[in-house]
């Protein structure tokens, strides 16, 4: 397969724009330590605004591993699991339309088009390098900014990936 399949846009044209946060009425803000501890407290917080306004509904583990997966990136390979290094995590949600989260860690930052497609022979085997993929399979739309140090994961509840 070649690697363009995982670069492919993710987000229709007839969606809103997601990064255009003035829509959403329910919001989290909140700052994490690069802990396991504080991975699993960042999903729950997201995972409980989400429930509460209604914008997930049968694609809460698609959230979740997609959240899980952007976290431990941000902690393991941003932060370098250094606790003194922060997690930022804002989420917006619309009840009953979609949720929106970024993830921002202290680190250099990453170049996604660099990072090996895990689909390859060569790498098949290897216990590691699938969350970017994950990220993009499980979401309507996956953006990294700030250098790499920023991504913004997003989904429409009830919409089917293609």
């Amino acid at each position: 397969m070649e690697r363009k399949d995982l670069n492919e846009p993710c987000f229709p044209r007839a969606l809103p724009r997601p990064e255009d946060r003035s829509k959403y009425p329910v919001r989290l803000r909140s700052f994490y330590p690069s802990t396991k501890q504080a991975l699993n407290r960042a999903v729950d917080d997201v995972l409980q605004m989400a429930g509460l306004c209604g914008c997930i509904d049968d694609d809460q583990m698609d959230l979740e591993i997609a959240l899980r997966e952007a976290l431990a990136n941000a902690i393991t390979h941003g932060n370098s699991s250094r606790t003194a290094k922060r997690v930022f995590l804002r989420c917006y949600g619309s009840p009953g339309s979609d949720i929106l989260v970024l993830v921002r860690d202290e680190g250099k930052g990453f170049d996604p088009e660099q990072v090996p497609d895990p689909r390859n022979a060569d790498r098949r085997l290897l216990h590691h390098g699938r969350g970017l993929l994950l990220m993009r399979k499980l979401m309507d739309h996956v953006t990294y900014r700030k250098a790499g140090r920023e991504v913004l994961i997003y989904k429409t509840v009830g919409r089917q990936r293609g």
